[in-house]
């Protein structure tokens, strides 16, 4: 769903490090169930009560039907019942069917649907959809190109206190996309993610950190933290980026190629491809003692810090990976 971009920082003056960031590209592609405030009632939690209440036209019930089928990978009646409980007005189930349009889940694809279901749910303020929206005009899907409408879309998911959104109001003025580069209003933005437990809005502050800036002083100590927090969080980027950190070291941070190893198999087994050659390269540096301590800590790191199974951006981040 995302693409990795890989771009290269100077760390210090004797070595260069390289860091993946991830582009946010391509639009919250998973299905949401039940509002909170009926979660624990019967009717939605008992699978024979809940398809008779969606075929007696129980929006909600019929959302979470829809849901069922997805899970199952029935996606033709997943988005039959979406589009059924999606047209009573139901938010989630408009997020869910624009989800389906957009990427041809039991429906064909149609990025002008996609628009159109995600623009309704958005309007009764609904933040992934608003963010969704948000993308397809970025990316110009079933629209036009437009920078602006894009901006205006986070805008509002942020406001909904969406992290997504946040991580990409803070690329967009820190990769100058359709405003000034402006390094503080991308601090800004990050800060506000982090402040919410946003991994990647951790991961990209630790970058900025790590370099210093217009306005903002070079920070590594926080840049490790950041990072840290970040890949406790399963956030693959910012495990390969403690790898990278640790290979060499760099001012306050010291080497640890025990770490770097761990942290790159971690990143690699959680699917970063270019985590697997970094994750040699260090094992040359060892000894053989060394090495076998570093696939020790690695196994650990496997099993303790896996990337989470769904987009939560906020995995894990008010329980054991909490920043500061």
């Amino acid at each position: 769903m995302k693409k990795i971009i890989i771009f290269s920082l100077c760390f210090s003056m004797l070595a260069g490090i390289l860091l993946l960031g991830i582009y946010f590209s391509g639009s919250w592609m998973l299905i949401d169930k039940r509002d909170s405030n009926i979660i624990n009632q019967d009717v939605y939690t008992n699978e024979n009560k809940l398809r008779r209440a969606a075929e007696q036209g129980d929006m909600v019930a019929q959302n979470e039907l829809g849901v069922l089928y997805e899970k199952a990978k029935n996606h033709t009646k997943s988005a039959y019942w979406y589009n059924k409980s999606a047209e009573k007005g139901y938010s989630l189930a408009q997020y869910n069917i624009g989800v389906a349009y957009e990427n041809g889940r039991g429906v064909s694809k149609n990025y002008q649907k996609a628009n159109d279901w995600y623009r309704k749910a958005a309007i009764q303020g609904y933040s992934k959809a608003a963010f969704n929206l948000g993308m397809l005009y970025f990316e110009g899907k079933g629209v036009p190109q437009d920078y602006r409408k894009s901006r205006e879309w986070f805008m509002q998911a942020a406001a909904e206190n969406n992290t997504m959104a946040m991580y990409a109001m803070g690329r967009i003025y820190y990769y100058d996309l359709g405003v000034p580069k402006d390094d503080r209003q991308a601090i800004v933005w990050y800060q506000k993610g982090v402040d919410l437990g946003s991994m990647r809005a951790r991961n990209s502050l630790a970058l900025l950190y790590s370099q210093g800036g217009d306005g903002f002083y070079k920070d590594r100590v926080k840049a490790l933290s950041l990072l840290i927090a970040s890949a406790c969080q399963g956030y693959v980027v910012a495990q390969n980026n403690l790898g990278v950190l640790y290979s060499d070291g760099a001012e306050d941070v010291i080497a640890d190629h025990k770490k770097a190893y761990a942290w790159f198999s971690v990143a690699a087994s959680n699917g970063l491809e270019e985590a697997i050659k970094s994750q040699r390269n260090i094992a040359e540096k060892m000894s053989t003692q060394e090495l076998e301590q570093a696939k020790n800590i690695a196994i650990k790191y496997i099993e303790k810090y896996p990337s989470p199974i769904n987009e939560d951006d906020t995995y894990k981040s008010n329980t054991e990976c909490k920043y500061p």
